[in-house]
């Protein structure tokens, strides 16, 4: 009669461990949600609870352990990563705004002209050179309308000149020519006195 008794526990606890196959917590195939949902899938029901056995919660902690420790490394390695390409765009950001002042710097210079230890712009140059320019010109034209003033004036004064050169010689032939004249009459008058 015990071997009755015995049989039945016998058969509900070979029952028992063909309705909860291997430990699902160690597939590790399987996603922890999926090893969760495994172990509970296969765990005993008492009533309103579930009874899961030891082996499996040990090894799901295990996993679970294993995959924070995962994780944690991962994330580590990518905070990692990230403050190094940080350093590196932080890098890049002082390189880039190093190269735009040089840009800068260098169009500045581009565009400047430096005259007699000034610097100036192209366009401030170009204005006081053009401006230079004119006023040598406009110098240039003042000149010479006044040497043209001048070569008339001098023109006129040289033939003022000749005409009163011309005159004071016809004037002095005239008076030699009284002069003669008047020796000639004097000269008639002193034979005449002197006969």
């Amino acid at each position: 009669m015990k071997i009755f008794r015995v049989i039945p526990l016998l058969f509900l606890f070979s029952f028992s461990l063909s309705a909860q196959p291997g430990n699902p917590a160690q597939a590790d195939s399987l996603s922890l949600q999926q090893q969760f949902d495994e172990m509970v899938r296969v765990s005993n029901k008492f009533q309103t609870f579930r009874v899961v056995r030891q082996n499996f919660l040990n090894a799901f902690i295990g996993n679970v352990q294993d995959s924070i420790r995962r994780y944690t490394a991962e994330i580590e390695s990518l905070t990692a990563t990230l403050a190094e390409q940080k350093g590196a765009l932080d890098g890049q950001a002082a390189e880039i705004t190093e190269r735009d002042r040089l840009v800068a710097d260098l169009t500045e210079e581009k565009d400047s002209i430096s005259v007699l230890g000034m610097s100036l712009t192209k366009s401030t140059y170009n204005l006081i050179l053009w401006s230079l320019i004119g006023l040598l010109l406009a110098l240039l034209l003042f000149a010479l309308a006044r040497m043209r003033v001048a070569v008339a004036s001098s023109k006129e004064a040289r033939l003022a000149r000749e005409k009163t050169a011309a005159e004071l010689e016809k004037s002095r032939k005239s008076r030699l020519e009284v002069e003669q004249s008047l020796r000639r009459q004097l000269q008639d008058e002193r034979n005449k006195r002197a006969n």
